[in-house]
């Protein structure tokens, strides 16, 4: 019976494997060793996860649903004109430090990017690409207002996302065993 207040064993299986594949690479972790981080069998982890790639695809689910959040009501009209430019260019680093959960991800796909070709696609499609499709959007109304001066808005939105990588290399894999959440935000948004 469940406590309240405590996580499901799903939440729990998808905790230890998101701590077993920053710390170890997703190919060096199995069924038994998630099984084995929660207290329960491997049975009991098939139960809840069909496989190791199903709970891949629900870290996905998890980074998609915190990156990408259902757009306000007025789209990105209504984001530009709530909040002054530079708060809505540090609040973009800022919510990844917000999540731990979303931190220790980060590391995942950062180290398995070029050893894992399911990360490496959905790393690109997702992180990268989709990023710079969405922020040209915004640069684009920003033009448009008059919020910042004229320029190409897709090379502005790679430059940004160009700037949030290396902020991603250098927090989540450089400096990962020293994250100070504070420090780290407060450099994130004094870079911006």
């Amino acid at each position: 019976m469940k406590v309240p207040g405590e996580k499901s064993t799903r939440e729990r299986i998808f905790d230890a494997a998101v701590d077993l594949f920053a710390e170890k690479g997703y190919d060096r972790v199995s069924i038994r060793d998630i099984a084995r981080a929660v207290g329960i069998t491997e049975g009991a982890v098939y139960r809840h996860y069909a496989s190791k790639d199903e709970i891949l695809e629900s870290i996905f689910a998890y980074v998609e649903g915190r990156i990408y959040p259902p757009a306000p009501e007025g789209g990105p009209d209504a984001v530009i004109e709530a909040m002054p430019f530079e708060e809505l260019l540090a609040s973009m680093p800022r919510f990844m430090l917000a999540d731990r959960e979303l931190a220790r991800i980060m590391r995942i796909m950062l180290i398995e990017l070029y050893r894992n070709e399911k990360i490496g696609n959905y790393f690109r499609k997702e992180l990268i690409e989709r990023p710079i499709d969405e922020v040209e959007l915004l640069f684009r109304k920003l033009v448009e207002r008059g919020k910042v001066r004229p320029g190409n808005p897709r090379t502005m939105a790679m430059l940004f996302i160009s700037f949030l990588i290396s902020w991603y290399f250098q927090t989540f894999i450089l400096n990962y065993g020293e994250m100070d959440f504070e420090r780290l935000e407060q450099d994130a948004v004094a870079r911006i």
